[in-house]
């Protein structure tokens, strides 16, 4: 008949039957036959491959033809405290952060899992796991915030700038709809904090530079997070406090005398102060003390000076032992002719090395007793 229409819905379809624009019928898969007088009924087709309705008209109707679209679909709705966790046929699909509503084709199962996020703030590592991997993942991260905190590090957990715990290494996710969730992370291993370039004027006003390293450890993390803006700045200002102070009450040849006295006024100083903040001063040491201007000049010549003095010191006490030598020896050939003449002997032969020809008188007996003449 002509009053009559004929409309084939497909599985991946509804179909919105409106009469005078007033939505009176929802077809579902099938064939369909419709009395329209006058061209009154509009059919809308809609294809539901994607189960959520995204079409503002729909979401209108939910709210004037409740009945009607209740056996079509599906509506989930959050408060300000809850998120809900939806599934289709066992599989998850999407998170519904707070304050929020979503409507689905009931094409297939639906289960809605709701959580109240004012009681469990912290989301399991299978439910991390399942947002990470959703096709949604960027836009449903921005309200799960995800903290890993390795070993040997500790991680403080702050609601809405309030301390909450201590968290130990593993990962960790936070629902942060409606507040404000951070996790700051302190590593509790030893350390390491150089405090280089410092001028420091000695005792006696010589402008020296100094570099000083140390080594620290953080023994309570909510005691140095709690007390201090920046508790690495704390230790670097202290540490350059107690150099000053040890510094400027010695003198330049003390200090260059006793650099280990700097080491233990310093650790002795420091350590008592940041104890009190959870941190632990291992160890410290002066690496270079570095003169400056004229100073390095001055003192080289001093240190030259002194080593001169010390080899002409060196110098006078050998030449003092051979003269003593010289005077024992002189002595001995005084008191003693034989030996005079073993000495005359000992130089004829040295000369004896160094002539061409010498000529001996009276044999044996002119060389013992008598002159002895030498030609070169």
């Amino acid at each position: 008949m002509i009053f009559r229409k004929r409309i084939v819905i497909a599985d991946n379809e509804r179909a919105l039957v409106f009469r005078d624009r007033q939505l009176v019928e929802i077809l579902g898969t099938g064939v369909h036959t419709i009395t329209d007088f006058w061209g009154r009924v509009k059919v809308n087709v809609f294809d539901v491959t994607d189960q959520e309705v995204r079409n503002i008209q729909i979401k209108t109707l939910m709210k004037s033809k409740t009945e009607l679209c209740k056996a079509y679909f599906e509506e989930v709705v959050t408060d300000e405290n809850e998120i809900a966790l939806i599934y289709i046929d066992g599989k998850f699909k999407t998170l519904l952060a707070t304050q929020s509503e979503k409507i689905f084709w009931k094409t297939n199962a639906i289960k809605v899992v709701k959580i109240d996020i004012a009681e469990d703030i912290q989301a399991s590592t299978k439910l991390m796991t399942l947002v990470s991997k959703c096709a949604q993942s960027s836009v449903l991260s921005k309200g799960l915030y995800v903290k890993e905190i390795s070993n040997k590090q500790v991680g403080l957990l702050f609601i809405d700038g309030q301390f909450d715990k201590v968290l130990k290494a593993g990962k960790y996710g936070f629902w942060n709809y409606n507040k404000s969730v951070v996790v700051q992370v302190v590593d509790t291993r030893a350390q390491f904090m150089e405090v280089s370039g410092q001028e420091i004027l000695t005792k006696d006003k010589v402008s020296i530079r100094i570099n000083l390293s140390a080594s620290f450890q953080v023994t309570d993390a909510v005691l140095a997070v709690s007390n201090l803006a920046n508790y690495q700045e704390f230790l670097y200002t202290e540490l350059q406090l107690a150099l000053r102070k040890a510094i400027g009450s010695q003198t330049l040849d003390a200090l260059l005398a006793d650099k280990e006295a700097i080491d233990a006024f310093v650790k002795r100083y420091v350590a008592k102060k940041v104890s009190e903040y959870g941190l632990s001063l291992l160890d410290v040491g002066v690496k270079d003390i570095i003169l400056t201007g004229e100073m390095k000049t001055i003192l080289n010549q001093v240190v030259i000076a002194e080593k001169a003095a010390k080899a002409n010191i060196i110098k006078r006490r050998e030449e003092t032992a051979a003269t003593r030598s010289l005077l024992n020896t002189a002595k001995l050939m005084d008191e003693s002719a034989t030996l005079r003449r073993l000495k005359e002997l000992e130089t004829l032969e040295k000369i004896a090395d160094k002539v061409d020809k010498i000529t001996v008188f009276g044999g044996m007996e002119g060389v013992i007793q008598d002159t002895i003449k030498i030609s070169a």
